[in-house]
């Protein structure tokens, strides 16, 4: 019986503590890329399916991946990543350096030619990188 009603405490601490973490309120901001991998040197044959990496190092350690844009003209495809990151008022205890995060996206493209990735580092600044299809 005093298993029972502990366990039962525990559960609605549990609970309690769970509705509180439901409340985070967090801010979006653009952050810069840092290195590319997965892009090939040789040209690829259409109809390839290539795994491409992106990565970038929030601000800090609270710092998490929120979302990518992406803009893609004929065979240029310039994105932009961003981290979300706790709002002051949630008074977060961060560290001060973030680990480098992936981001992944598929590519696979019918058209043969010179494909452009341009990813975002800063305004006017963009980390390049190209994908020859024959």
């Amino acid at each position: 019986m005093k298993a029972k009603l502990i366990s039962a405490a525990l559960s609605a601490l549990f609970l309690l503590g769970c509705e509180e973490t439901s409340k985070l309120q967090e801010v979006e901001l653009p952050v810069a890329a840092v290195q590319t991998a997965g892009f090939p040197k040789a040209a690829v044959k259409v109809d390839t399916t290539l795994t491409l990496k992106v990565l970038f190092q929030p601000a800090n350690g609270c710092g998490r991946f929120s979302r990518a844009d992406s803009v893609k003209t004929d065979q240029v495809t310039e994105i932009r990543l961003f981290a979300a990151y706790p709002t002051a008022e949630m008074k977060a205890v961060c560290t001060d350096v973030a680990k480098l995060n992936t981001f992944s996206f598929q590519f696979k493209t019918t058209t043969i030619g010179k494909h452009y990735f341009r990813f975002w580092q800063s305004e006017g600044k963009y980390l390049e990188e190209v994908v020859e299809v024959k």
